[in-house]
């Protein structure tokens, strides 16, 4: 008897479930940004709420949670009810994250689904335009002649862009001094003022300061050039062998909770490809700098286990420790 009212109890509540997620969304969501206001990942993550909020005609809340690298964002998120209500927009700043603290309160593979990539962008190695270097080439052998003489600046500690520029350091054997700011958009400020030599930084932040020419761009890091600044070369292209494979990007994707139901998944993971192929979105994220991408949420999990593999490397190489 027990078993009957248990299976007429499923059979009751399959209607209102999948009701549910025709529904969906039924009131406010929220996007969360795990990193300041103005950066590639916030500008993004407004773009895609407003477009959210358009075609659902529900509010889509953008809230910047900061600190520990996006750390303090993700846990957030991870601890949130898995009703879809809540997402992150998030980048690989998550697995340099998981590549250094093994002991992080949560696992950004497990306690997360991905929705889709949205866009990519390459960083770019900038400095002040009082520096005796106009190529990467002058700037490498300057950096040979003055070790430990310079700082860079990073968008935060074991991001991303710390990594690349570590990376960068790696095979060309220059020792410049590390600065870590909450964002790029500091790092860059204090690039044109002098306070700092050089900074990697998101191209969709420096590409501004490039165009009035109060900033020097030294080279993308990725391994193509990109379609908002065509005529910046890439470090494979500086030519100097030693980067001929070099390629670090900046990949973001849209993720929520593990255990949102499969029927409100299908619906944003429909939404977000649809919203992405739309020309008014491309042409705004390349006007910014950014390039978008197309991926499912499985490709999300594929990369981010690819770059925590890779960050690894790196760390044990730079002598990076997590916290």
């Amino acid at each position: 008897m027990r078993l009957v009212r248990l299976a007429l109890a499923l059979i009751c509540s399959l209607p209102f479930a999948r009701a549910n997620a025709q529904d969906f969304p039924t009131k406010p969501m929220r996007m969360i940004v795990p990193f300041t206001a103005g950066g590639a990942t916030d500008v993004m993550g407004r773009l895609v709420a407003q477009k959210l909020a358009d075609a659902w005609g529900q509010p889509a809340v953008v809230e910047n949670r900061p600190g520990a690298g996006g750390n303090v964002g993700m846990e957030y998120v991870a601890k949130s009810p898995a009703d879809g209500y809540t997402m992150v927009l998030m980048n690989n700043a998550a697995a340099t994250n998981a590549a250094l603290s093994p002991n992080l309160p949560f696992d950004v593979i497990r306690d997360f689904t991905g929705i889709g990539l949205v866009a990519s962008t390459p960083m770019v190695l900038i400095g002040k335009t009082a520096l005796p270097a106009a190529t990467l080439v002058e700037l490498t052998a300057l950096l040979h002649r003055q070790p430990g003489k310079m700082s860079y600046g990073s968008c935060g500690v074991n991001g991303p862009q710390h990594f690349a520029t570590e990376l960068y350091k790696s095979v060309t054997k220059v020792f410049i001094v590390h600065t870590a700011y909450r964002g790029c958009a500091q790092a860059v400020v204090d690039v044109i003022g002098g306070q700092i030599e050089l900074a990697m930084v998101s191209t969709s932040v420096a590409l501004p300061h490039m165009k009035t020419g109060r900033i020097r761009a030294y080279g993308l890091s990725t391994a193509r050039r990109t379609p908002s600044a065509p005529e910046l070369p890439t470090f494979r292209e500086s030519g100097l062998p030693e980067l001929k494979d070099y390629d670090v990007d900046i990949w973001y994707g849209l993720m929520v909770p593990r255990g949102v139901p499969p029927a409100v998944l299908t619906k944003l993971k429909a939404e977000l490809k649809r919203l992405l192929a739309a020309p008014d979105v491309t042409q705004k994220m390349a006007s910014a700098g950014i390039d978008a991408l197309s991926g499912d949420g499985d490709e999300i999990i594929t990369l981010l286990k690819a770059d925590i593999d890779k960050f690894r490397k790196v760390a044990q190489y730079a002598g990076i420790k997590g916290d």
